[in-house]
């Protein structure tokens, strides 16, 4: 008997889990699909704010939607507040490098924010500039993110995470400091 009572709570745990991804997948679908561009604004259904869609209102409208967890407005504050309420993970070794995909699929689950550094020149400590919305894989194996990107506006796009992404600085062209993804966070459980 308390077998079965085990598996049923395990059962409604991957119940509620897969649920969970299917609401975060389908909530990025809709946003991609009314075609914002990167600040466009938008005001979420029920909300009287207008939020400025770039890739930290992007995700703090998906993770308020789907996990009800209401988000700092910054990349950079909400790097701050995974590391403090949440499960922050550095990658990359002792010289910095950004670990092949394979690492990322090992440890992501759908939900989890990616960091990056240095897209653009920072103006707080830690240099966080640009977070995205882990969503999972699609049916060809490929690892999928939401969020939104200057080029091509609020999305779904693929994790390609050696790709450098903008970058600052530097002195006749040498010493740049180049945006790269260094981090993932896991968020606390849902506030309801």
């Amino acid at each position: 008997m308390i077998r079965i009572a085990c598996l049923l709570v395990v059962s409604a745990v991957f119940v509620s889990v897969a649920r969970a991804d299917e609401l975060l997948a389908s909530e990025a679908a809709a946003l991609q699909a009314q075609g914002l561009g990167y600040g466009a604004p938008f005001i979420p259904p029920g909300e009287s704010e207008t939020f400025k869609m770039d890739c930290s209102n992007t995700s703090r409208y998906l993770v308020r939607r789907t996990r009800g967890i209401h988000l700092p407005r910054t990349a950079a504050d909400q790097y701050n507040f995974v590391r403090k309420h949440g499960r922050l993970k550095r990658a990359g070794g002792f010289f910095g490098g950004v670990p092949e995909k394979a690492w990322w699929a090992k440890r992501l689950r759908p939900g989890d924010l990616l960091f990056w550094e240095h897209t653009y020149k920072p103006r707080s400590r830690p240099p966080v500039t640009h977070v995205m919305v882990f969503l999972g894989r699609d049916e060809r194996g490929h690892l999928l993110m939401a969020g939104a990107q200057n080029s091509r506006g609020v999305g779904i796009y693929r994790l390609q995470p050696r790709v450098v992404y903008g970058g600052h600085g530097g002195f006749l062209g040498l010493f740049r400091k180049k945006g790269k993804l260094v981090a993932y966070g896991r968020l606390p459980e849902s506030r309801g």
